[in-house]
């Protein structure tokens, strides 16, 4: 068995456990993992073998790098794997800084796929049937034309920043109100026209806001291996119950279709190693394609459990070795059913 020492990055997501246990119990390679969070209580310390806080990737990118490094010369590190984005984007920006093997693609390529603008025109030119409606606004009449043009108050429309992550930022702008869905339902993300209108009034120019249709169930989240702007394996997560950030229970089969986009915009972006899509319904029947991370995505590591092993596939794939599947094996639908559990500290 070949002994193997790698370094993963926020360990603290509450589906952080998924990845890494996707890397133990391995028959082929005998795993050390050191863990990384800028957070002292990051519930992954309890499934690795090291843990280390680091800098917030996001403040401090060098200070991060840095401390990525010394982590690799004491524990003798083979592979290191982002799983933020922001620590996506500091290790590719300071590759050359790092002695050790990183999961991660091209910077250049990485700032363009987290550009949520660029994915959205390249979708109008490549795939526009997977195209949401959308408008990049940056001022206030800008922002009151691209409303109405998407049919609001009538309609709901999704207001989010042009480059955030992890779900921040984004509001949905309805009419549809009552004490019902105020007082006797969970709180959504859901705000009259009013409560963005009053911020962004009195602000002559903003930060690039994407003023888009909104989109419904069924959600989907997939998961994609590939190198080099070449797509390897594509699997559909259907989300049944769940969150926007989080699915409870879920469908997993094979969709070739699915496939067919996720490598447009993987060739389109260059992309290499693992990454996510996420895609929703439009009101006219459409999927649309409305986020990218190209990244790991941690809930990847539960298809362990069904036969294709992402973290460890993307880990071959770094080692420069080679990486073959049966499509086949996918097609009938499993469910997957997640829920809480608890570690002690």
């Amino acid at each position: 068995m070949k002994k193997i020492n790698i370094l993963v990055t926020t360990v603290g997501g509450l589906t952080s456990p998924d990845i890494l246990k996707a890397y133990k119990d391995l028959d082929e390679y005998d795993v050390t993992i050191v863990g990384t969070d800028a957070f002292e209580f990051a519930v992954g310390k309890k499934f690795v073998d090291v843990f280390r806080i680091l800098p917030y990737s996001g403040a401090d990118e060098l200070g991060f790098a840095q401390g990525i490094e010394d982590l690799i010369q004491e524990h003798d590190i083979d592979i290191v794997v982002p799983c933020g984005n922001e620590d996506n984007l500091a290790l590719a920006k300071y590759k050359n800084l790092l002695s050790s093997r990183v999961m991660v693609g091209e910077y250049d390529s990485l700032i363009e796929a987290y550009d949520k603008g660029k994915v959205y025109d390249e979708l109008k030119k490549s795939a526009p049937e997977y195209a949401p409606k959308y408008h990049i606004v940056n001022d206030y009449q800008n922002f009151l034309k691209a409303v109405e043009n998407l049919g609001y108050p009538d309609k709901r429309v999704v207001v989010k920043p042009r480059f955030g992550r992890g779900g921040r930022g984004v509001y949905v702008l309805s009419n549809q109100f009552n004490f019902e869905n105020i007082f006797k339902s969970k709180p959504i993300n859901e705000y009259p026209f009013e409560f963005l209108d009053s911020i962004l009034k009195d602000q002559n120019k903003f930060n690039d806001l994407i003023v888009m249709e909104y989109l419904s169930d069924p959600y989907h989240s997939i998961y994609s291996i590939c190198k080099d702007g070449e797509n390897i394996f594509t699997l559909n997560h259907i989300r049944e119950w769940g969150d926007a950030s989080q699915t409870f229970r879920g469908k997993v089969f094979y969709d070739e279709e699915i496939e067919k986009l996720a490598s447009k915009i993987i060739k389109t972006f260059n992309l290499s190693y693992t990454n996510n899509m996420e895609l929703a319904m439009s009101e006219d029947g459409r999927m649309v394609l409305f986020d990218l991370n190209p990244r790991i995505g941690a809930s990847s590591g539960i298809d362990k459990d069904i036969g294709f092993n992402f973290p460890l596939e993307s880990l071959r794939l770094t080692l420069g070795e080679s990486v073959s599947v049966d499509k086949s094996k996918f097609v009938e639908p499993r469910i997957f059913l997640r829920y809480f559990d608890h570690v002690w500290i």
